[in-house]
């Protein structure tokens, strides 16, 4: 299975996530799984069905490949990443297996 996700660049009380904190993330995952692939910036817009309010978001795309089996891992380290700063949602995407999900960061 292939999971990727954005890793946010600033949280969403708008404070930004230091470089040395994200090189902290992706070091987590590469331990936890064994390796990432790291893309260049993304963009995104979202609206939160819950409040209405809309959010910009800037990230960088981190995908891992894994065996099936750490689906619910592969997930919790998302969900853990997102408590890590603060996020009320993280996408998560996982080929060849469940397709895209949003997870909410409670």
């Amino acid at each position: 299975m292939i999971f990727t996700t954005i890793v946010p660049k600033q949280r969403n009380d708008k404070t930004k996530v230091s470089l040395t904190e994200m090189k902290a993330i992706r070091k987590a995952l590469v331990d936890q799984f064994g390796g990432i692939t790291s893309e260049s910036d993304t963009y995104g817009e979202w609206i939160d069905p819950e409040d209405g309010r809309r959010y910009e978001d800037k990230g960088v795309k981190v995908t891992v490949a894994c065996n099936r089996e750490r689906f619910a891992e592969a997930e919790e380290a998302v969900r853990q990443i997102g408590r890590r700063l603060g996020q009320k949602v993280m996408y998560f995407e996982v080929r060849y297996y469940d397709g895209v999900r949003f997870l909410r960061i409670d």
